[in-house]
């Protein structure tokens, strides 16, 4: 009887691994095609775009990159200043109905929230700062009042309060905020693809959209090595900043 279970039990783990293996698969072989096919030459891609071969083709980036680098100097611009007028805001917006007492602060907060509905259509600042003041009022209203209380003892102002004890202390929170406004803002083709009439102007997905896929729309090759420079920005954003990330995620999910 122990043989058959311990039997069972490693046949049943056998097939969840395999399972997992080929899900897997499922998910990085997309990825995988796309990098081997931004080496290749049109006649390579054409005859084995579903496997590596050599030689590899590094010219395709040397094409890609004149046509691109505008577009993503704009949207590190734009993700640079959108992302750290959104940390202020919510930042600030999240201590003023955490620690501060007025009336009318819970009806305006629930306002605030329902304005979450509408983030699609709000720009950068104003939309993320509504999640963004969601999220850190938890943190804010977590931390100990004695703290607070020590601090205006000392003569500290709110605003010093609010710079110098709950910012240093709510950083992992802010490095999620900063990812996630970040990958939203490198993400977005739709927004400014109607604000900005000057192609000069879009940001890297709607710049892709909008003039590199129709310029290189017979080289693939071409258009796969504009999709992996364009994509740099954000892998090593998560390279260096995974630990802030997931440090923010768990304690959020905590305080929540």
């Amino acid at each position: 009887m122990k043989y058959s279970i311990r039997k069972t039990f490693s046949f049943s783990q056998l097939v969840l691994h395999l399972i997992m293996i080929f899900l897997l698969f499922l998910m990085l072989y997309p990825l995988a095609m796309a990098f081997w096919n931004a080496f290749k030459s049109d006649l390579g891609y054409l005859y084995t775009r579903w496997y590596p071969t050599i030689p590899l083709r590094f010219r395709n980036f040397v094409v890609a990159f004149p046509r691109i680098w505008r577009y993503i100097l704009n949207t590190l611009i734009v993700a640079v200043f959108g992302t750290a007028g959104m940390l202020f805001v919510s930042s600030l917006a999240a201590y003023t109905f955490a620690r501060m007492k007025f009336f009318g602060r819970e009806v305006i907060y629930m306002g605030i929230i329902a304005l979450m509905k509408f983030v699609l259509i709000i720009p950068i600042i104003t939309g993320g700062s509504v999640f963004g003041t969601f999220l850190l009022r938890a943190f804010f209203s977590s931390i100990p009042e004695d703290i607070f209380e020590a601090a205006r003892i000392d003569g500290a102002r709110e605003f010093r309060v609010y710079f110098s004890i709950c910012i240093p202390l709510c950083m992992p929170i802010l490095g999620t905020l900063t990812i996630m406004q970040i990958n939203s803002i490198w993400n977005d083709y739709m927004w400014p693809m109607v604000t900005q009439q000057d192609h000069n102007n879009l940001t890297i997905s709607a710049g892709l959209i909008v003039k590199f896929v129709r310029e290189f729309s017979t080289n693939y090759p071409a258009q796969f090595a504009g999709y992996l420079l364009s994509s740099v920005p954000l892998i090593l954003l998560f390279i260096f900043a995974n630990k802030y990330y997931i440090e923010g995620l768990t304690s959020s999910a905590i305080k929540l």
